[in-house]
């Protein structure tokens, strides 16, 4: 009976009172002493930094300050940054607790007209005004390494939240390393330039060319090399045609010893087709296709054949006077064709291809194929007999049968890969070091079955400004190819941090909603386009039947059709109407039922759940005074 009633002080006011206090003193005491222990519930683990960014972190050599400028008050009005800002922050918290004090963070919350403002331009973080008055927000990052230089994120777009771990971890691994990244290039075509014999001038090279060496240190091989050195971080191969013995296996050996490679293949290479003046070049090796290298790392490209896709066909003119004609060979990627999470194609627009092969995985092979760029499911495979240069885009068109399945044309390749040649070094070939018949640690080759995206009339315009070459990118292949060729050239760790799951998680019912009015109202949009069309054509038919003696009169006929069409397309008008209205009423509906949930039906399970574990615990206390 004693402890009954001791218990029913503490259910009393004061009690509780007393309960809240010890709640508060603990939550304060394990702020203390659990400082650094960390639980992530997260359906996708969005906290929790991914093996690669730890391995990085952990091989800092000299300390690099981390400066995150975040603009706190500025930011309290527009939720999403606010949101994302935070997440930012405890992201890069993380990062600097795991790297054992080798990662100093700085917050900054940068004022008008002060040196932090000024810091933040220095470092090249971007101010984004958001209001006339010209008051300006930072959400950016620089860090430093001890010999100052500096890496910088301008300010963490929204759209690339899923790749924030990777960006801040390709920073600092920036940082970490001394020198610029080697790329060894291998191309039978003249990426760099030349010397053009008809105007009697430099040919320049290649916008992408341009575009690597800013990043890299290029080294050209010879087309005959017959040994790659180690020193060499990415191997770029562009249209490898006829190789020889010597030189497969020299590749070869540079994969199974850990090198990377990032290829570009092709059934049917326009740009090398393509003679001096234009014309065709009869005598030109225009196919690529190092089959046993590609078996090597579970690969095989599709012979004479090229890809055909009615739903990506680019638009291209056909004369001077004929009208654009869909090129089912030459393609225009949209994002829905590319891999989503992948760091090479995330948030890429549009990438332009021309007579691409098919890959095909091999399998049992081992190897983790991943495909970067697809097809849509309407395409099949052409003959390559029926491409030519210069031949008639209409002609692919004709008994065209799409197979409702989409093909690869482009794909990541990784795992523990076994040599080309499994028995050893083709004959004559001589070997300075130990020959590998598997890979010594995991492999990693993108590979691409085109090579004609590469050049600029794909997706660049070149124009000369005084001397200056003026770029104007109209597609985004220079950025994906820029993007894969920086993700190889880095640490295999920063290799294996993919794009991870957004931290804003989107309302899919919502959204749903959303694309299903989209199209009916589109469906709707092009009904009354097709009406316009006809009617208009109509009334041109009736006007010139009537010659020219009454041409500006309107005939009974001609009044109806008129009359007809206006009513359609007020009826039509007002269906659109409903749809945008039960759009608005369906997310109104479910706007309801999410708010009467988060705000009422869960509270009062909560509370209804706590009032019956406190009667059910008083009870047992009864039961046990009253046996007492």
């Amino acid at each position: 009976m004693k402890n009954w009633l001791v218990n029913r002080k503490f259910t009393s006011g004061s009690g509780l009172a007393v309960i809240a206090v010890l709640l508060v003193a603990s939550v304060a005491l394990s702020n203390v002493l659990l400082r650094g222990v960390r639980l992530d519930l997260t359906e996708n683990s969005v906290y929790t930094l991914s093996t690669g960014t730890q391995s990085i972190l952990s091989k800092i050599d000299e300390p690099i300050d981390v400066y995150f400028f975040f603009s706190k008050s500025g930011l309290q009005g527009i939720p999403q940054l606010a949101s994302y800002g935070a997440h930012v922050r405890e992201t890069l918290e993380e990062m600097a607790g795991a790297a054992g004090g080798k990662l100093r963070l700085h917050v900054i919350d940068p004022e008008a007209f002060s040196d932090d403002e000024d810091r933040a331009a220095k470092f090249g973080v971007q101010p984004v005004p958001i209001s006339n008055g010209g008051e300006n927000i930072y959400f950016g990052m620089a860090a430093t390494n001890a010999v100052g230089k500096t890496e910088a994120i301008a300010f963490f777009q929204p759209e690339r939240e899923s790749t924030l771990e990777y960006d801040v971890t390709k920073a600092i691994y920036e940082l970490s390393r001394a020198k610029k990244p080697v790329l060894g290039v291998l191309s039978s075509l003249e990426m760099q330039g030349g010397f053009d014999a008809q105007r009697m001038a430099p040919k320049p090279g290649w916008v992408v060319y341009d575009q690597l060496r800013q990043m890299f240190e290029l080294r050209n091989l010879e087309k005959e090399v017959k040994e790659i050195a180690r020193d060499i971080d990415l191997l770029l191969l562009v249209h490898p045609v006829a190789l020889s013995p010597a030189t497969s296996y020299a590749i070869d050996q540079y994969v199974m010893n850990g090198g990377k490679v990032l290829a570009f293949i092709d059934p049917y290479a326009e740009s090398a087709a393509a003679g001096p003046n234009g014309m065709p070049n009869q005598g030109a090796q225009t196919q690529s296709n190092p089959t046993e290298l590609l078996k090597s790392w579970g690969l095989s490209m599709r012979a004479d054949s090229v890809l055909g896709d009615s739903t990506y066909a680019l638009q291209v003119g056909v004369g001077a006077m004929g009208p654009p004609v869909y090129h089912y060979a030459m393609l225009g990627i949209p994002s829905e064709g590319m891999h989503k999470t992948d760091v090479a194609t995330r948030n890429l627009k549009r990438i332009n291809v021309a007579f691409v092969g098919i890959l095909d995985t091999l399998k049992d092979s081992g190897m983790e194929v991943t495909p970067l760029l697809t097809s849509s499911k309407q395409a099949a495979p052409l003959p390559g007999f029926r491409v030519q240069m210069g031949g008639n885009p209409a002609q692919l068109q004709q008994g065209f049968v799409p197979t409702n399945e989409q093909y690869t044309f482009a794909a990541r390749s990784h795992g523990t890969a076994k040599s080309a040649f499994a028995s050893g070094p083709p004959a004559g070939v001589a070997v300075s070091g130990k020959h590998l018949a598997q890979s010594a640690t995991p492999v990693d080759v993108v590979v691409v079955a085109d090579t004609d995206m590469l050049t600029d009339r794909f997706w660049v315009r070149v124009q000369d400004f005084f001397g200056q070459r003026l770029m104007s990118p109209w597609a985004s292949n220079g950025d994906f190819i820029i993007n894969v060729a920086d993700n190889l050239a880095g640490s295999s760790d920063l290799i294996g941090i993919r794009g991870r799951a957004a931290f804003t998680r989107p309302f899919d019912k919502l959204d749903q909603l959303k694309r299903n009015a989209d199209k009916s109202f589109r469906t709707k949009e092009q009904e009354l386009q097709t009406r316009l069309r006809e009617t208009e054509s109509k009334l041109a038919a009736m006007e010139r039947s009537k010659g020219d003696g009454n041409a500006s009169l309107l005939s009974a006929e001609q009044q109806r059709e008129i009359q007809n069409f206006r009513n359609e397309k007020l009826k039509i008008r007002k269906e659109l109407r409903d749809v945008r209205h039960q759009l608005d009423r369906d997310i109104e509906r479910l706007g309801s039922i999410l708010k009467f949930i988060n705000i009422i039906l869960v509270p009062a399970l909560l509370v209804v759940g706590v009032i019956v574990w406190l009667r059910m615990q008083r009870r047992k206390e009864v039961s046990v005074g009253g046996a007492a």
